[in-house]
């Protein structure tokens, strides 16, 4: 029988009794602000993967999950949530919140119009729209701008 350490019996206690822990997060854009929730409660209680992967903004958790220190990652999730979801066309909004009008119309028109915004003005500290070059738009038929050479 191995000798352990008080230390070691009470760590080996809060793990859970699998070999290997992973957090395998997916896409989908908003769900990954749910992701760090999630991962910030499994630190809570206590609970590291050993593994991390993930898929378009469950990546960019990931990333963030596996490149800092255990006891920075909440703090980094949720400084980069706040950057990414921080919008200056719309902090008006929030603050004239208790006089906005009540409902799902309302809602959904608020939604569309803040979808609109990031499509044009990006979000800040996550991406900006590609912007269209001059002359990278032809004109003329389709036939005229695909090339008909036989591929050798």
């Amino acid at each position: 029988m191995n000798v352990h350490s008080q230390k070691d019996i009470r760590l080996a206690e809060r793990r859970l009794p699998f070999e290997c822990i992973a957090l395998v997060l997916q896409g989908g854009g908003a769900l990954g602000a749910y992701q760090a929730g999630v991962y910030e409660a499994l630190a809570e209680a206590e609970i590291h993967p050993d593994w991390v992967a993930g898929v378009s903004i469950g990546a960019i958790n990931s990333a963030i999950i596996a490149g800092n220190e255990p006891a920075e990652r909440v703090a980094k999730l949720r400084s980069f949530w706040r950057e990414i979801t921080a919008n200056p066309l719309l902090d008006w909004a929030a603050a004239t919140h208790s006089f906005a009008p009540k409902g799902n119309l309302p809602r959904a028109l608020f939604n569309q119009f803040s979808a609109g915004c990031a499509v044009v003005a990006g979000a800040p500290g996550f991406f900006s729209p590609r912007r269209l070059l001059p002359g990278s738009i032809t004109t003329g038929p389709l036939r005229a701008r695909v090339s008909t050479r036989p591929i050798n």
